[in-house]
């Protein structure tokens, strides 16, 4: 029998009981979210840094090693830092500390000069608003398991959040993850808790932390890749919005690969934005910088193309209703929704070929046509008179295509 008001285990307890909740000596979590409190105000749409670069979060850019990550995130971090546009990219204004464990503060300096000389801006006016740390030679892990202990707070963890907070650091970008990381990388654990701890570290309003990573040789072979990370899934999960920077490729009229001498810098995941942005950057020899371009377009032209895009999968699936041809409601595997319907001429040319963007875009359309109910979901019997399930246009969708 339990004491009054005690319990053997916090399972015990139930709501509605008079006696009371245990509560650990240890207990460090914040209080629930107030409902009622909520349910009276306006709920504050998620904010972000930039596109693809959300606050309270941690961002990852991974690539190959050598392939310019240090160099755009460096350029990345001093637009944030004046508040400038990042190649088309808007940001907002926020003090960034940048952790050099790859370049020291010679090859930094002439990068910086350079960028400073492109944006048009004197070095000096970045005085207290970039600070950026040169660790190469430094113990720089900030996140390593103690064997004896399991603790995982290291000596540069607490230099690092000294200096965030007496510099008022809001955007930390670290440079790079293997120099910083001594956990296990395919332990999903051990990432999460050292992807957390940085993001602890700033401001959960106005903050983020940008990890910059390498991927393996596999990952690097591929030029079209949707997992542009190494290790354990926990790299992606643990990050709300993931880059990946590798060369651009084309092929020769041999039907060989070849590199463009550019780079492609991916919006592969985006839990709060859009997933299908996407960056082209070029060595320009006069400026010794990557100087890059988003490609696409404007806010405007983006939804016309959509409202194209939706109109040529619905011609496409009204094509293919009209021929027989079953489309899948499949999304993944050797037969897709995609692949079927990409091979009728009303499919738009803009979603045609490989690509990331291209596929996630496609995907958002089919999301964004089943909630207007222009299409939907159906079973069927196939020939060896199992069931399987289809993508159909309904009256409405019918309707959008003239019929």
């Amino acid at each position: 029998m339990n004491a009054p008001g005690k319990f053997d285990d916090a399972e015990d307890w139930q709501p509605g009981l008079t006696k009371e909740k245990p509560v650990t000596a240890a207990d460090d979590w914040p209080v629930a979210l107030d409902l009622e409190a909520l349910s009276a105000v306006e709920p504050e749409q998620p904010k972000s840094i930039m596109e693809g670069l959300p606050c309270g979060y941690a961002t990852g850019i991974f690539g190959h090693g050598g392939v310019g990550k240090s160099a755009i995130a460096l350029h990345l971090g001093a637009c944030v830092a004046l508040g400038l546009d990042f190649f088309g990219l808007t940001t907002e204004r926020r003090r960034v500390m940048y952790l050099s464990c790859e370049d020291r503060a010679a090859v930094l300096h002439w990068r910086l000069k350079r960028i400073c000389t492109h944006l048009g801006v004197e070095m000096a006016s970045l005085r207290g608003w970039l600070v950026i740390v040169d660790l190469v030679g430094h113990d720089a892990v900030l996140w390593d398991r103690d064997p004896r202990t399991g603790n995982t707070i290291t000596p540069s963890f607490g230099r690092l959040a000294h200096r965030v907070t007496q510099y008022e650091t809001e955007l930390l970008v670290v440079d790079g993850t293997s120099d910083t990381f001594a956990g296990n990388e395919n332990a999903r654990t051990d990432v999460k808790r050292f992807v957390n701890s940085l993001v602890g570290l700033v401001p959960p309003d106005r903050g983020a932390a940008l990890l910059v990573g390498h991927v393996d040789k596999n990952t690097a072979r591929s030029s079209d890749t949707t997992e542009g990370y190494s290790g354990s899934t926990a790299w992606n999960n643990a990050v709300r919005a993931r880059w990946y920077l590798r060369p651009e490729t084309t092929s020769n009229e041999e039907g060989r690969t070849e590199r463009t001498g550019g780079l492609i810098l991916e919006l592969q995941k985006a839990n709060l934005g859009r997933a299908d942005v996407e960056m082209r950057f070029e060595w320009d020899a006069g400026a010794h910088l990557f100087l890059g371009q988003t490609l696409g377009a404007s806010a405007f032209d983006r939804k016309h193309q959509d409202r194209t895009e939706q109109a040529g999968i619905r011609l496409a699936m009204k094509a293919c209703a009209a021929a027989g041809v079953i489309v899948p409601a499949a999304l993944q595997g050797p037969r897709t929704a995609y692949l079927v319907l990409s091979q009728q001429p009303e499919f738009p040319a803009s979603l045609r070929g490989k690509g990331r963007p291209k596929t996630a875009r496609f995907l958002r359309h089919i999301e964004n046509l089943r909630q207007l109910r222009h299409i939907e979901e159906c079973e069927y019997r196939r020939n060896d008179r199992h069931h399987a399930s289809k993508l159909a246009l309904t009256t409405e969708g019918l309707r959008e295509c003239g019929v």
